[in-house]
């Protein structure tokens, strides 16, 4: 019986054999997927809903932005709803602001901190860290859920 189960297996890829060798478990090729991919950009989801992902990680030895210091970033602002981008400064000057200061919206100041130069991350904030129930139109309807992909570009 294993040996049958081994020569099923030799044509298919890693992950259909990961599917093909738990058997009746109901685990199926999108659950090892999902769970393959939640390994490879580690993300967290923090009590208020707000997700934080790594996509790189920053310089080891690079400066670490926290409370207080001023902080230059590229990002891209997309609608979690339908992934059309309503702001982006790729091309352009790295956006600078205080980390903690309240000049950006209250996921921003969550997500970026701890953040090394070079360290990207994606950040999934719900409508109570970004715009609320107002939005900020006519790009970001009410109660709207907002992806940003933010690198780290300096820290001072």
């Amino acid at each position: 019986k294993n040996k049958k189960k081994t020569q099923e297996g030799e044509g298919l890829t890693s992950k259909e054999q990961a599917v093909s060798t738990t058997g009746d478990k109901g685990v199926s090729p999108a659950q090892v997927k999902k769970q393959t991919e939640a390994k490879s950009s580690q993300a967290r989801t923090l009590g208020n809903g707000m997700v934080i992902e790594e996509l790189a990680m920053g310089k080891p030895n690079g400066k670490k932005a926290s409370p207080g210091t001023q902080v230059s970033v590229r990002y891209i602002g997309k609608l979690q709803k339908n992934g059309k981008i309503f702001d982006s400064n790729v091309g352009r000057a790295p956006f600078k602001f205080r980390l903690g200061a309240g000049q950006v919206i209250q996921g921003w100041d969550v997500g970026v901190n701890g953040m090394r130069v070079g360290e990207k991350r994606r950040l999934t904030i719900p409508p109570a860290l970004g715009y609320g129930a107002k939005g900020a139109r006519p790009q970001i309807p009410p109660n709207s859920w907002l992806v940003f992909d933010v690198e780290v570009v300096d820290v001072r």
